[in-house]
């Protein structure tokens, strides 16, 4: 069947059965040519329901009670416009606690099963991302998103399992079109992810980061009025190509739907528009002195420099403690090489009719066409 026999273990084959049927009947059901993989993700699931249940018995009032102290710095940004490397920057300050990448992935009982399950599956990620070549570890940050799907039905990854309903989902989540219920529903889902991240690492604050937040500035601030924001915008030209990439990888490992191409990419030029907007509107509602926007190109051409900035805008502490260690990452940079792109008069175009403000809003200029 295709599906599983070449592609990794799904990245939510953690989450409860119950969860699985409810995504499956909710999003249109899987097509028999998928039934393989779908049967390898419930076996996981099954499987997996001890542990679950000992993480409830064991953790679950400490993870309760475990109180948010220090208000997050929420990444803001698109997907694929640096976010994941300004992250890993910021997790190497010592102060800073964040989702690791060991949490996402066995994010329902990550905390009972540290120690020997991380040494387990370590053995087989792989040394780096498909789409880009970032180095993988499950020490490294990653996106709480990941956590959450784990746990809810209310996330804007299951697109990636169900791309029949990639638009319908991707438009709900990123702009937060929720019911009263629903909102509740997210809202203490997401804390438990975050009341658990704060919990294995002792009370840090958290540094986070998911593209899905960028539509979610007034919902995160009604949860942590005091938290910062660091916004990161890239070339539009640059970020419609790479996530058009990303999900040419992502997708067929995960699907459990057959794919529009053409729905997909209607669909990463409307939540851009959605998420984009959204997030112009409401980041006058950020306190001064809450919020600092870069850009990603600054970041490649001096990330010291950039970083130093942003602790001073953002009155962050511990900048001189945290230099040595994100110094140390960067050098570990040192023979990465990021992925290339061509850019045809057509792409241009589409993007300076339906991205054009934000091109104009951070100053960017078309590429060259390689037609």
């Amino acid at each position: 069947m295709a599906g599983s026999r070449r592609s990794p273990p799904h990245l939510f084959a953690t989450a409860p059965l119950p969860l699985w049927w409810s995504l499956v009947h909710k999003y249109g059901g899987v097509q028999p040519r998928y039934w393989g993989r779908l049967a390898g993700i419930l076996a996981v699931s099954a499987v997996t329901a001890p542990l679950r249940l000992a993480e409830r018995l064991r953790y679950g009032r400490q993870v309760a009670r475990t109180e948010i102290r220090e208000p997050p710095i929420f990444i803001q940004g698109f997907a694929r416009s640096g976010t994941t490397h300004l992250h890993n920057l910021l997790a190497h300050d010592p102060c800073l606690g964040y989702v690791s990448t060991f949490h996402a992935t066995a994010a329902p009982f990550f905390l009972i099963s540290r120690g020997w399950l991380d040494r387990l599956i370590a053995g087989r990620l792989p040394a780096k991302r498909p789409m880009d070549n970032v180095a993988v570890s499950l020490d490294l940050p990653q996106e709480e998103e990941l956590a959450l799907a784990a746990a809810s039905r209310l996330s804007s990854v299951h697109h990636i399992s169900f791309p029949g309903r990639a638009r319908e989902i991707v438009a709900k989540m990123g702009a937060m079109r929720l019911t009263e219920a629903e909102m509740r529903e997210w809202t203490d889902s997401y804390l438990h992810v975050l009341r658990k991240a704060t919990l294995a690492s002792d009370g840090r604050r958290l540094v986070l980061k998911t593209p899905a937040n960028l539509g979610r500035t007034d919902h995160l601030l009604r949860l942590f009025p005091s938290a910062k924001f660091v916004f990161v915008v890239r070339n539009p030209y640059v970020v419609f190509s790479s996530t058009m990439k990303l999900y040419r990888t992502v997708i067929p490992m995960y699907r459990l739907q057959d794919v529009d191409w053409d729905v997909i990419e209607a669909s990463v030029f409307s939540n851009y528009v959605d998420m984009t907007r959204r997030y112009m509107r409401d980041r006058a509602s950020i306190p001064r002195g809450n919020l600092i926007e870069v850009q990603f190109e600054d970041i490649e051409a001096d990330a010291l420099g950039v970083l130093e900035r942003i602790y001073l805008a953002l009155g962050l502490p511990g900048w001189e403690r945290a230099r040595k260690p994100v110094a140390e990452y960067l050098g570990t940079l040192s023979g990465y090489r990021k992925n290339r792109y061509r850019f045809d008069s057509s792409l241009i175009d589409k993007v300076d009719r339906k991205w054009g403000f934000a091109v104009r809003e951070w100053g960017y200029e078309p590429p060259n066409s390689n037609d």
